[in-house]
């Protein structure tokens, strides 16, 4: 993938997790104060993607917004090591449609339907 189309997925997930960290700044008072209190101390580097806010804020959040926030995550670890947009159930390129769909998928269509064909 090209290093413009990296940054364009990464400001994508940067800016979802923003997002997700606003709605629960709105909804959770003390979640607000830990989330701005480490955005202060937080660069404004790739040191950003691996800051210390979820890890301070997971326990305020609900299950759906900790497992958004932990894939958004992976996703921004898997831009730094450069195998961002691959399968990692068969290692094929994930299109980029599904991509600007949901930036954080890790598996291409083809897996994702043969394990959800599993669990039904």
């Amino acid at each position: 993938m090209k290093k413009e189309e990296l940054k364009h997925f990464q400001k994508l997930l940067l800016d979802e997790r923003d997002e997700v960290l606003t709605e629960i700044m709105e909804s959770d008072e003390d979640a607000k104060n830990l989330i701005e209190n480490d955005m202060i101390n937080v660069n404004d580097s790739v040191d950003e993607a691996t800051s210390t806010i979820t890890q301070t804020i997971l326990s305020t959040m609900s299950k759906n917004n900790q497992q958004k926030i932990l894939a958004i995550e992976a996703a921004l670890r898997r831009i730094i090591e450069n195998n961002y947009g691959i399968c990692i159930t068969c290692g094929s390129k994930i299109t980029k449609e599904r991509l600007e769909a949901v930036p954080w998928v890790t598996k291409c269509i083809t897996c994702k339907l043969k394990e959800n064909k599993k669990h039904q």
